[in-house]
């Protein structure tokens, strides 16, 4: 009765990560024929910018989808450093947005994401006017 018991409480337990499992993505009939015309193209190209927003999704779909190029686009960094007018999130929660979007444009026009490691730190300027060396002024 005991393993029984300890048995149906693990399957409670496990239960919900199952229902929460991620469905297999379903291809469409332009998908596949898409995939089977790109088989006969040898050839790939990765586009690489500083930020996220320095891409070029034109670019990027032609050759994905118009040259049926393997293409890839290669941001250094998340976008973590930068403005963001639109809302309150910055640093860290910035670059998760940034991330989600460069993500969902690569799903738009064919191409892979790819990042570095690289950290932006932000802005490199002041509004302060930069003195000549040797004025034994500080910045």
């Amino acid at each position: 009765m005991t393993v029984i018991f300890s048995r149906a409480a693990l399957l409670l337990l496990f239960l919900p990560l199952l229902a929460s499992a991620q469905t297999p993505k379903s291809y469409s009939a332009a998908d596949i024929a898409l995939g089977l015309r790109k088989l006969n193209v040898l050839g790939s190209a990765l586009y690489v910018a500083a930020h996220p927003d320095d891409e070029n999704t034109r670019l990027i779909a032609y050759l994905a989808n118009g040259r049926l190029l393997e293409t890839g686009y290669l941001s250094c960094t998340r976008g973590d450093g930068g403005q963001n007018l639109v809302g309150p999130e910055i640093r860290e929660g910035l670059g998760v947005i940034r991330t989600q979007e460069l993500l969902a444009a690569r799903r738009t026009d064919g191409g892979r994401q790819f990042f570095t490691r690289a950290n932006d730190f932000g802005f490199s300027k002041t509004p302060r006017k930069h003195l000549p060396f040797g004025t034994g002024n500080k910045c």
